[in-house]
C-alpha cells in the first residue's frame, strides 16, 4: 500500500476528513470546527492580583504578599529583613512563611513610637 493510499484513510486535523481535501492549502490558516467548552465543573484560577480586597480580621494569619501589600514594600525586602532580623517576626508553616497580621500592625506601631 502506497503513503498516498495510508493518508487518505486516516482521519485528518480538526475534523477534515482526509489530507487531499486539504491540498493546495495545508494547515495554513485553518481553525479547529469548534473551540474546546471550557470544563464548567472547575472554575477559572484566581491569580493573587486579582482577589478581592477585603478588610483583614487581626487573627488571621497573612502571606509575604499581604505583608508586603501592608507596608507598601516589595517582597524581597520582607525577605531581606528577615535574613537580617529586622521587621515583623515570622515563622513557618510548613515550608510557608506566614505572619501574625496584629504582630505586623503591632510592629509598624512601634517603629512610629521610635520616631
Amino acid at each position: 500500500m502506497s503513503n498516498q493510499a495510508r493518508r487518505e484513510d486516516q482521519p485528518g486535523l480538526w475534523g477534515v476528513s482526509s489530507p487531499s481535501s486539504m491540498r493546495g492549502g495545508g494547515l495554513q490558516g485553518r481553525r479547529p470546527a469548534t473551540a474546546p467548552a471550557a470544563n464548567p465543573t472547575r472554575p477559572a484560577p484566581v491569580l493573587p492580583s486579582q482577589r478581592p480586597s477585603k478588610p483583614m480580621d487581626y487573627s488571621e494569619l497573612w502571606t509575604i504578599d499581604d505583608v508586603a501589600n501592608y507596608l507598601g514594600v516589595p517582597k524581597q525586602t520582607i525577605y531581606s529583613w528577615r535574613h537580617t532580623g529586622y521587621g515583623p517576626k515570622g515563622f513557618r508553616v510548613g515550608k510557608h512563611l506566614r505572619w501574625r497580621s496584629a504582630v505586623v500592625i503591632a510592629w509598624t506601631l512601634g517603629l512610629e513610637k521610635d520616631e
